[in-house]
């Protein structure tokens, strides 16, 4: 008959020391991981470059998420050489050039640029000849009445403000619609 042995340190209680030494690592470590996550999301505005990228808005309600407008940029399907291939879900560099006011696609990278203006993105989906990107920048939420608003009167051209850090993350900070609707 096999028995398993249980070393005698699992038998003992914890002592009160032992206690509040695991509660405040535990407290650190959740503290820890939310100020990754929120500089993580702010870097891109303290320390990247302002562009305005050109957009159409698609959707701007969700049950779950609340109010928002999901967007499509002119930089989400890029053309592509025919029979060049990306991976789902890898990493890309989009590079963008500015042309009256707007940052628009220049070149796609699969490795980082050395210079320039670039956005990093994961593919979604890789046709023969297009590649869907997405830069984590697709949702742009506002209140209630503005998302209605946009939904119901917006002729579907606007702009974005975004800020790009220098290892390409992207944040959306500011929407614009060109129309009466905003």
């Amino acid at each position: 008959m096999n028995t398993m042995t249980i070393p005698d340190w699992l038998h003992k209680k914890p002592g009160k020391r032992t206690i509040q030494i695991g509660l405040i690592l535990t407290l650190c470590f959740q503290m820890a991981v939310l100020s990754v996550e929120y500089l993580g999301s702010v870097l891109p505005i303290w320390t990247g470059e302002e562009i305005i990228l050109k957009t159409e808005p698609v959707d701007p309600r969700s049950l779950f998420r609340g109010n928002f407008v999901r967007l499509n940029y002119e930089i989400n399907r890029i053309p592509t050489e025919p029979h060049t291939e990306f991976k789902i879900a890898s990493v890309v560099y989009v590079s963008l050039v500015e042309s009256k006011g707007i940052w628009q696609f220049d070149t796609l990278n699969a490795a980082k640029p050395h210079q320039g203006t670039y956005i990093r993105g994961r593919v979604r989906r890789s046709d023969s000849d297009t590649v869907q990107v997405e830069y984590g920048i697709e949702a742009f939420f506002m209140p209630r009445e503005k998302a209605l608003k946009v939904q119901n009167e917006m002729g579907g051209q606007a702009q974005v403000r975004v800020f790009v850090a220098p290892n390409g993350k992207a944040r959306a900070v500011g929407f614009q619609c060109l129309g009466d609707a905003c």
